[in-house]
């Protein structure tokens, strides 16, 4: 076993320096993944949603991110994601307005058979779909998981220790 000794401080300070580069690039790329993934709105009225369903194939894919916008009133043919009664959000296309005292929309997803049985009330809508991420989620949903951890922070810090102390030792040898 060996001992590795700085005896230059500017090699010590370049390591830390280098090494503080990766966590913030990692830092930025993980607060990106989790703006994407976010339900919370980001930058205004936009919202993230990832596809974990089909019934919008082939227009929006599983594993896609949508951006949705609150848009106020919606129109036939307009996709967009709501929360049923029982909670759950879904992104479905407009098939039918009720411009009753409410206005309220009949949807159906493109791959379904028949449309939706529940009637959406405006106030139920999310947003209209104004983008579409394709297989986005897939990377988000990695990164967001442990071995997504492992392989993107973990890893390269490692592999960053390790190359950095290889050239600190090339450099104590050469006298440099």
């Amino acid at each position: 076993m060996y001992t590795l000794s700085v005896q230059n401080p500017m090699t010590a300070i370049r390591f830390i320096f280098h090494a503080l580069k990766l966590v913030i690039a990692i830092g930025v790329l993980f607060l990106a993944l989790w703006a994407i993934s976010s339900r919370f709105a980001v930058l205004g009225s936009y919202r993230s949603f990832l596809v974990q369903s089909g019934s919008m194939e082939p227009a929006i894919m599983t594993g896609d991110i949508i951006i949705v916008q609150d848009k106020g009133g919606y129109s036939i043919n307009d996709v967009v994601t709501f929360q049923e009664d029982a909670g759950r959000i879904v992104t479905h296309r407009i098939v039918g307005v009720d411009h009753g005292t409410r206005e309220k929309y009949t949807t159906k997803g493109d791959a379904n058979r028949s449309e939706d049985q529940a009637i959406i009330a405006s106030d139920r809508v999310i947003g209209k779909v104004i983008l579409v991420l394709p297989k986005l989620g897939f990377a988000v949903a990695f990164a967001q998981s442990q071995n997504g951890l492992v392989v993107l922070l973990i890893v390269p810090a490692v592999i960053l220790i390790i190359d950095e102390l290889i050239k600190m030792k090339k450099n104590v040898g050469s006298g440099s």
